[in-house]
C-alpha cells in the first residue's frame, strides 16, 4: 500500500479531532485511561475523538519471523473502543507505507485528512520512522498548531500495565493478575472441532476449542472457566495441555467440560473466559486416577463459580 493509498483509505472527517494510535491489544486499563483522556480532551475542545488501530502488532511486520500472539482480535478491540465512546475507530494496516513516514509527515497527513488538533499517546509510544515520542514532538514538530500529549502508566500490584506484562501473566497461569490489568477476565474465542473423544469415553465429554487467531494461550493446567455459547453462560472446567495420561502426539489442546450441559457443540463458536488456575497438568498412572481427580476439579470449579 502506497502512502497515497494509505491516507485515501481513511475517510475524511470534518475536524477538529483529537486522536490516538496503537494496537490496543486487550484494551487493558492503560489503554482505557488513554482513551478516556482522548474523550475528555475532545469534549473540552468541541472535537471528535478518533482511535487508529493497527490490526497486527507492528513488530509482526518489522520482524516477520517473530512469533506474535494477541490478547484480543481486531473485532473485539473495535467493539470495546466503540463501547467506550470513541467517535471514530479506524483500522490501519502497518506496512512499508507507514514505516517509511517521518513523524511530521504522518501528523501532517492526519491534520489534512481528519482535522487533527491534538494527538495523545500512551507511555513510551513513538511514531514515525524517526521514532518520536510526545516530548520530541512537542519540542521539534513543524506542526506547532497541534498539541501533543502523553498519559502516565497505570500501575497494578506495583507493575505498569502493558499488553506484554499481561501476556506474561497469562502464559504463567496468573489469571487474577491478567484480569486486574485488563479490567475483566481474560477470554479466548474459538470454534469447537472434533477431537479424539477421550473425555466422552471416561464420562467427561469436552469441547475441543480451536482459537480463531494467534491467541495467547495460558500455561498448561486445569482452570475454572465460563463458556458462553449461543448467548448462554455455562460453568466449565477447562484443560490446557498435551493430555499426558494418554498416548498423544504431544500437541496442545484446549478442552472444556461444561457443567450440567447436554447438547451438541460441534462447529459452535464459544467464548471461553478464564477465572483461576486450579492445578498443573499431571500424568496419572491410570485412567481411574485421572477420573477421580477430574471429579475433584469439577467440584472445585462449581464452588469457585457458585455465583455464575
Amino acid at each position: 500500500m502506497s502512502t497515497t493509498d494509505l491516507f485515501a483509505s481513511i475517510d475524511v472527517i470534518e475536524g477538529p479531532t483529537v486522536a490516538t494510535i496503537g494496537t490496543f491489544d486487550g484494551v487493558h486499563l492503560g489503554h482505557q485511561a488513554l482513551l478516556n483522556r482522548v474523550q475528555d480532551e475532545a469534549t473540552k475542545s468541541g472535537a471528535k475523538s478518533v482511535a487508529f488501530v493497527f490490526k497486527e502488532q507492528p513488530r509482526a511486520f518489522i520482524k516477520p519471523n517473530t512469533q506474535v500472539t494477541y490478547l484480543s482480535d481486531i473485532e473485539t478491540r473495535q467493539k470495546i473502543l466503540t463501547d467506550i465512546g470513541i467517535d471514530h475507530v479506524i483500522e490501519l494496516e502497518f506496512g512499508t507505507a507507514i514505516q517509511q513516514l517521518s513523524s511530521d509527515e504522518f501528523v501532517g497527513a492526519l491534520r489534512d485528512r481528519i482535522g487533527l488538533v491534538s494527538l495523545i499517546l500512551g507511555p513510551g509510544a513513538m511514531i514515525g520512522s524517526d521514532r518520536s515520542g510526545v516530548g520530541v514532538l512537542s519540542a521539534t514538530s513543524e506542526h506547532t498548531d497541534i498539541d501533543f500529549m502523553g498519559v502516565p502508566a497505570i500501575v497494578v500490584d506495583g507493575e505498569a500495565v502493558s499488553s506484554s506484562v499481561i501476556r506474561i501473566a497469562i502464559v504463567s497461569g496468573n489469571c487474577e493478575l491478567a484480569a486486574k490489568m485488563l479490567g475483566r477476565n481474560y477470554s479466548i474465542t474459538g470454534t469447537v472441532a472434533h477431537g479424539e473423544k477421550r473425555g466422552r469415553e471416561i464420562g467427561f465429554p469436552t469441547a475441543n476449542i480451536e482459537p480463531e487467531f494467534p491467541v495467547t494461550v495460558p500455561e498448561n493446567g486445569i482452570y475454572a472457566t465460563t463458556v458462553e455459547v449461543d448467548g448462554i453462560v455455562h460453568k466449565a472446567a477447562t484443560s490446557i495441555g498435551v493430555r499426558p495420561t494418554f498416548e498423544t502426539d504431544g500437541g496442545r489442546t484446549i478442552e472444556s467440560y461444561l457443567l450440567d450441559f447436554d447438547g451438541d457443540l460441534y462447529t459452535k463458536r464459544l467464548r471461553l473466559e478464564f477465572v483461576t488456575r486450579l492445578r498443573a497438568e499431571v500424568a496419572f498412572d491410570s485412567v481411574e486416577q485421572l477420573v477421580t481427580q477430574m471429579n475433584k476439579d469439577v467440584e472445585q470449579t462449581r464452588q469457585i463459580l457458585v455465583n455464575v
